[in-house]
């Protein structure tokens, strides 16, 4: 590469392979310590299962050697009297007794390790005592003797030696004599069950006063258990364990102690006698010791996985990574348009398909993106001149466009204020043009504005300012030109236009243009001010006719109009904002069972003095301004909105005639639906008769799509137009409302009566409902009634009430 190119060569912070190490290793590492988690859980698992065994072993196996103690005992006791000799030489049982203690008490210590024997006459004292200075039985034992002294009786009790006892009733010459009490220490089944399982013992009471000092450090009798095995390697152990043991936490679990260097488990067998217990003390540091070196193991193994696979990751995209780092270098090329020197310097490629990879691949894309962008690069030239001459354009006409003519115009005025000139500016609108549209479709519209264009180019000197501002609207800018030279340039416009002649669907198209005239400076010296005499000077055209011109006056009474449709435009804004608009409802009656079918929803508006203000002062305001599509929305959105809250309202919305053409009116109404949650076939909307003929294909797409969704669809003031069966042959509506005024008369007039019944007739015949408006009292609705009319509204029922706020009853105040 050159010494450009490694100037431009890109520096990492981290480069990827050391992101793919620290990623590799953090996954690792998470791997091998769950692993290792896991396996020590496991062995800890096995561990406690196992000892949990042990434990119950051991349990079973210290009860056993407890009780073998005791039923030994019970043996020797039959045998101990036996020991003295014939029974006929004895003068009674103390006498064999004693003797037979005195010559084989040494064989019960040594052979049975009787620890005493105690002579129990049947009314409570120690007749005989072996070995002399023993200590005599509990007073506990002697109370239970003397209660039930014929009963043999077995007994584990310390105080402060841990001793059992039985006591065996004796017969002499077949009455009872007393009872013989053996006594052993229980350190003999303590030291056995160390044999037999390698456990230590200590024994304790369940005393809760000994027990406590026991396990007190403050105590003297700290320590000082009953019975306990090696005491020099159990005593430390428990001491290790006071705290634990005196919070009571070896009950029915065991309790885990670290030792010196050792681990020890502690565990409880409760009862072995009524008050005693038995700590058991297993070493366990073995099976610790194993846990520990499995769970190292594992640990040191992924270790060394993660250093085997950590170096194998490396050695691996060493190569492929400073292939990638050469394509980032040259990549930067792209920008500088160096295209040459990018696919000179591209990294090779291998050409052995079984190694090509991803950065393989890459390169490809890159060369291939090179071969692109360098194509690209002429087109976007050319399109950003497309662009430039777009941004002055209006693309249908080649003529100039809104901004640039504003630009022009802003220079040409202030030329002429400068150096006195006087300039001319003509305001051309094509009459019914939509007529055009609605007729033939917009692309005969298009081929009409492009010959008007060519036309006003022929008539017009490279000196003047041409443009199309927007739909059939044009303006012709004058620079300098007196009042008849601007009239006369009306003149050759309009015939120009009127020349016009276009044949197309069967139809020949002719057009002609209103043109408003207005001097500058002198009418005007800003382009707001000129634009808004030269619009109010084309409508007075318009005014005049079809393809006629108007000079601007000052005096113009047209200029108050104006002023008065910019007062409403802006009440009808404030409206809009302000939420000034409200909504009226009206009841339509079924004649036939007298119920509410639905409401129709009117608008009314509050101006700045909360006066009310009826839909005739503002509504064709609103269609001039082009404000009746927002005055449509905010219709449909608040009146579902009141449905929204009362479930059983039904309403029929009024469309302006502007909805027609409205394309984004379905959609729209689909959304507000949806947001609202209402049931489509609740609403009805309606449309006038007029309207829906003067666009008739677009009122049927509409009427269409509305049913599509759901909704019903009534074809308003019918009988007021057309009130053509065609028409209404071909317009998809539900139902007919036959205009008031084949209604409001019905009872006078027999020509009304035959009208609504021809209608009536018509309408069922096609399927659908009629509704008569202005039912102003009960002898209309019975006529209405014999014509079969299905629905009737008016003031008989209720005059329009303001639809009132969620909860709030809706109070009509006619017959209703």
């Amino acid at each position: 590469m050159d010494a450009s190119s490694a100037e431009m060569r890109p520096s990492v912070d981290l480069s990827l392979r050391w992101k793919a190490l620290i990623a590799m290793t953090l996954a690792l590492v998470l791997v091998n310590a769950s692993l290792a988690l896991i396996a020590n859980f496991q062995l800890a698992s096995q561990f406690e299962l196992q000892q949990s065994a042990v434990r119950d072993q051991q349990a079973r196996q210290l009860r056993a050697l407890v009780e073998e103690g005791t039923q030994e005992m019970s043996k020797l006791a039959s045998l101990v009297p036996l020991l003295g000799g014939n029974a006929s030489d004895m003068a009674s049982p103390d006498d064999q007794i004693r003797q037979a203690l005195l010559t084989n008490g040494a064989m019960l210590d040594l052979e049975w390790d009787i620890r005493s024997v105690h002579w129990i006459r049947p009314d409570g004292t120690t007749a005989i005592l072996w070995p002399d200075g023993a200590e005599d039985i509990p007073n506990a034992l002697r109370a239970e003797l003397l209660q039930t002294p014929e009963r043999a009786i077995a007994a584990l009790l310390c105080s402060p030696e841990c001793r059992q006892y039985k006591a065996t009733p004796l017969l002499w010459e077949g009455s009872f004599a007393g009872n013989l009490v053996l006594g052993r220490s229980l350190a003999d089944a303590l030291l056995a069950f160390n044999a037999l399982t390698g456990a230590k013992v200590a024994v304790s009471w369940s005393d809760s006063t000994r027990s406590a000092d026991v396990l007190n450090p403050g105590s003297s009798n700290y320590l000082r258990f009953p019975a306990v095995t090696y005491p020099d390697d159990t005593l430390p152990v428990l001491r290790s364990a006071t705290p634990a043991l005196r919070g009571g936490d070896v009950s029915d679990e065991p309790l885990l102690i670290p030792h010196g260097n050792g681990w020890f488990e502690i565990f409880r067998i409760p009862s072995l006698a009524a008050g005693i217990d038995a700590l058991v003390i297993n070493d366990v540091t073995a099976q610790r010791e194993a846990i520990h070196t499995a769970t190292i193991g594992s640990v040191l193994l992924g270790i060394l996985g993660l250093i085997l696979s950590g170096s194998s990751l490396l050695l691996i995209i060493r190569g492929p990574l400073y292939r990638l780092r050469d394509l980032a270098t040259v990549i930067p090329l792209l920008a500088e348009n160096r295209y040459s020197d990018l696919r000179r310097q591209l990294p090779r490629r291998s050409n052995s398909l079984m190694l090509r990879d991803e950065i393989d691949l890459m390169t490809d894309t890159v060369g291939s993106l090179t071969d692109r962008m360098e194509l690209l690069q002429y087109d976007r030239e050319q399109a950003e001149a497309r662009l430039v001459w777009l941004a002055d354009h209006d693309p249908l006409t080649q003529l100039f466009n809104r901004r640039r003519f504003n630009d022009d115009f802003e220079r040409i005025l202030d030329q002429t204020i400068r150096f006195g000139h006087q300039g001319a500016l003509l305001f051309l609108d094509l009459d019914q043009f939509k007529d055009v549209n609605d007729l033939s479709g917009h692309r005969v519209g298009d081929t009409l504005l492009q010959r008007v264009s060519e036309q006003l180019r022929q008539v017009t000197q490279t000196s003047d300012l041409l443009a199309r501002l927007g739909g059939d609207e044009f303006a012709l800018v004058l620079p300098e030109a007196t009042e008849d030279d601007a009239l006369a340039s009306a003149e050759s416009v309009q015939e120009a236009v009127c020349s016009i002649s276009l044949q197309e669907h069967g139809r020949r198209h002719r057009v002609t243009a209103s043109i408003g005239i207005v001097m500058f400076p002198s009418q005007g010296n800003d382009i707001g001010q000129l634009m808004a005499n030269a619009d109010l000077a084309m409508y007075q055209a318009k005014e005049k006719g079809r393809g006629r011109w108007y000079l601007f006056s000052e005096e113009d009474q047209g200029k108050e109009q104006l002023d008065a449709r910019v007062l409403w435009r802006e009440q009808i804004n404030q409206a809009l904002s302000q939420n000034r608009f409200e909504l009226h409802v009206q009841p339509i009656i079924e004649i036939a069972t007298g119920r509410l079918r639905h409401m129709e929803v009117l608008l009314r508006m509050r101006d700045a003095r909360d006066a009310m203000v009826y839909p005739d002062r503002f509504i064709p305001v609103a269609e001039r301004t082009g404000q009746i599509q927002a005055i449509d929305r905010w219709v449909i959105d608040n009146a579902l909105a009141a449905m929204e809250s009362r479930t059983d309202l039904r309403l029929s919305i009024n469309l302006s005639a502007s909805a027609m053409d409205d394309p984004l009116l379905l959609t729209d109404l689909r959304h507000l639906l949806e947001r609202h949650r209402i049931a489509p076939e609740r609403i009805s909307f309606e449309v006038t008769e007029t309207a829906a003929i003067n666009s008739l294909l677009n009122a049927t797409r509409l009427m269409r799509g509305m049913q599509e969704l759901g909704c019903r669809f009534a074809l308003d003031d019918f009988g007021s137009g057309y009130a053509s069966y065609a028409y209404l042959r071909k317009l998809p509506v539900d139902e007919v409302k036959i205009d008031g005024a084949f209604v409001r008369d019905i009872v006078k007039n027999p020509e009304d009566r035959i009208f609504v019944k021809a209608i009536t007739d018509m309408a069922h015949g096609m399927g659908k409902r009629v509704i008569a408006e202005f039912v102003e009292n009960a002898e209309i609705l019975a006529i209405l009634k014999s014509l079969g009319v299905d629905d009737a509204q008016g003031y008989h029922f209720s005059k329009p009430v303001k639809l009132e706020q969620p909860g709030t009853p809706i109070m009509f105040d006619g017959v209703l």
